[in-house]
Formats: C-alpha cells, sequence, structure tokens
C-alpha cells in the first residue's frame, strides 16, 4: 500500500490527501445519539469507527498548543462529499466554557455557516459550548442545546449544527443553506489540522 499500511484492519481515509489530520468528531448516518451531558462532552464519547466526539478537553489541549485548521466535511449518500475550511481554530478551557474560535472560513463548497451566517444569531463564533444539561447559549427564551437534542457551540441559535439526532427525530439545520435536510447525509465528519 502506499502509505506503507500492510496490516488488514480499519483505516480511516484522509479525503483531502494529506497527513496529520485528526476527526475530532466523527458521526455514521443514523449511529449514536450525541444529546450528552457536559461531562460527556468534556471528556470523550463513542467509538471512532462510527461515531464519537473525542472530548472539549483534548479539542482544548491540542489546539492551544499551536494554530490549527478546522474541517467540517459531509459525506452525501450520492458518494458527493462537501467540506468547509476555517482557519484559526481554537476553543478555550472548561473555565470559558470551551468558547470557539475561528479566525477565517476561506475554502469549501459548504459555504460558511459558522462565522458569517445568514443572520446575526447564527454567528458561533466565540459562543460557549451547551449540552442538554448546561444552558450556555444567547436564546433567552430557550435552551438550545436541549430543544434541539445535542451538545455544540450555539448563539439564537444556529446555521450549522454537526450534532442533532438522526431520524425519526428531527435533526434541524445541519449546515443552512447547503444542508437542510438529514435524510441526504451519510457522515459528517469535524478533522483538524496543525497550520
Amino acid at each position: 500500500m502506499e502509505s506503507g499500511e500492510t496490516t488488514s484492519g480499519l483505516y480511516v481515509i484522509d479525503p483531502f490527501g494529506g497527513r496529520q489530520r485528526l476527526a475530532i468528531q466523527r458521526r455514521l448516518s443514523g449511529t449514536m445519539n450525541f444529546k450528552k451531558t457536559w461531562t460527556e462532552f468534556k471528556n470523550g464519547f463513542g467509538v471512532p469507527q462510527t461515531a464519537y466526539w473525542i472530548g472539549n478537553d483534548v479539542i482544548h489541549h491540542l489546539t492551544n498548543r499551536q494554530p490549527h485548521s478546522m474541517y467540517v466535511i459531509f459525506k452525501l449518500n450520492n458518494g458527493n462529499i462537501l467540506y468547509q475550511k476555517y482557519e484559526g481554530f481554537f476553543i478555550g478551557d472548561e473555565f470559558t466554557s470551551y468558547q470557539l474560535n475561528l479566525a477565517a472560513s476561506n475554502t469549501g463548497k459548504l459555504g460558511d455557516s459558522m462565522i458569517n451566517a445568514g443572520y446575526s444569531g447564527a454567528n458561533l463564533n466565540g459562543m460557549p459550548f451547551s449540552t442538554v444539561d448546561r444552558d450556555n447559549d444567547q436564546w433567552k427564551g430557550g435552551h438550545c442545546a436541549a430543544d434541539y437534542k445535542g451538545g455544540w457551540w450555539f448563539n439564537n441559535c444556529h446555521d450549522a449544527f454537526l450534532n442533532g439526532p438522526w431520524p425519526p427525530e428531527y435533526w434541524h439545520d445541519p449546515w443552512e443553506p447547503t444542508i437542510s435536510s438529514v435524510s441526504n447525509i451519510a457522515e459528517v465528519r469535524m478533522m483538524i489540522k496543525p497550520t
């Protein structure tokens, strides 16, 4: 094999052909629910081959040592892969509620739904992380993580949300406006790479 691997087994393929990319989140269609507690998102959960979150503490420690790019990747049921690359990705520590920091989005066909979203209440840059048991969003009339059933960086609430529930429950706007329905999603992944 080109990569030097000769042992049979499961390997994660990087669709962008580079090395040093680490999947911090992965979800295959119909797998695990991400309606988890603060502690579960802090420590991480799941299995890398199907569905997992590496853990907010791990993401913080990795991204605060050196600058990182972050890739949001959707694989659709028809085999198409859409992605968006963000520069300057890091999250704060638990004291900041794992505040999301993104410098710019300059590459990809998904469109920027995290920084320059459709309305100001969907801009996720600078937002703390929320879970079903910890409401840190800006929505005065409710609790985004509880209402949308998954932990995430919410503002009031989102145009990008990668941790919603799979059908039969309703996953509201995974990546608005490019992907507004979960029905054609085969896989979602977040990957980071040192820059």
